[in-house]
């Protein structure tokens, strides 16, 4: 049992992390809610908090695919409450979580995952290059950690010290001119974007939970031929795509080259 702390967020930052623990801690895993506030000043409300509890059984197709081609030693960035990792554990692989959130790593660690890693993105490169991992997970659109193109970049040339030549990446995101991005001010949004000569679906968001508010990131949506043409900057290639069309939901499967 390993439990890495390296940076997190603070206790007045952590917004999903207290939706968690409020639907944990009654064991009403539906009741929460997460308020995206975007920087052009649009305010969404998502009430899907049971997602990060569900079981094997209720994941998606795509999911439930992906976790098929998962193996040996796992790092889950973006665990939440450790629902993959917790599964990928049962099924006797050697799994860490990590997560930006104190209180998602501490729900991870009451529901029996061994190894957790509380950590942002940003602050990664400190954890011990020792380990080395056979799957990288960003499932659950976690792609969008990746915040940006060039930090997209530096990213993906850091996981090689944590990494050997059989490691996959697992990255699920869904391509911003497809399905859930049809609204007007999305649609402008994503133009703004491409007119200041960034990815257009890369969004500057922050979380807001009662009074809890994460700070300001960069999140980020690819399609399938960016991600690629993104890749040609990096020792890493698309061996294979997991597809929902219906969905606009895709598991690219990387590798090195």
């Amino acid at each position: 049992m390993k439990n890495y702390t390296i940076k997190g967020l603070q206790e007045f930052e952590d917004a999903f992390g207290n939706n968690m623990k409020d639907c944990y801690d009654s064991g009403d895993y539906g009741r929460g809610y997460e308020i995206v506030e975007r920087d052009d000043g649009q305010f969404t409300l998502n009430g899907d908090s049971d997602a990060y509890f569900e079981g094997f059984e209720d994941w998606t197709d795509l999911q439930k695919n992906a976790s098929e081609r998962v193996e040996g030693t796992v790092l889950d960035i973006g665990c939440g409450a450790g629902k993959h990792s917790l599964y990928l554990q049962e099924k006797g692989l050697d799994v860490y979580a990590m997560d930006n959130s104190p209180l998602a790593i501490d729900i991870c660690q009451k529901q029996g995952i061994k190894n957790t890693i509380l950590c942002d993105v940003n602050h990664f490169e400190k954890f011990d290059e020792a380990i080395k991992f056979d799957s990288i997970l960003f499932l659950g659109n976690n792609f969008g950690l990746l915040q940006n193109a060039s930090f997209f970049y530096y990213f993906l040339n850091l996981l090689e010290k944590f990494s050997h030549k059989g490691t996959k990446i697992f990255l699920e995101s869904m391509d911003p001119n497809g399905f859930g991005f049809e609204e007007t001010e999305t649609v402008d949004y994503i133009q703004h974007n491409l007119r200041q000569k960034k990815m257009g679906g890369q969004i500057n968001v922050r979380i807001r939970y009662k009074k809890y508010v994460t700070p300001w990131q960069d999140y980020v949506f690819a399609s399938k031929g960016e991600l690629k043409e993104m890749l040609l900057n990096t020792n890493w290639v698309i061996e294979e795509t997991l597809e929902a069309p219906l969905d606009n939901q895709y598991i690219a499967i990387l590798k090195q080259k």
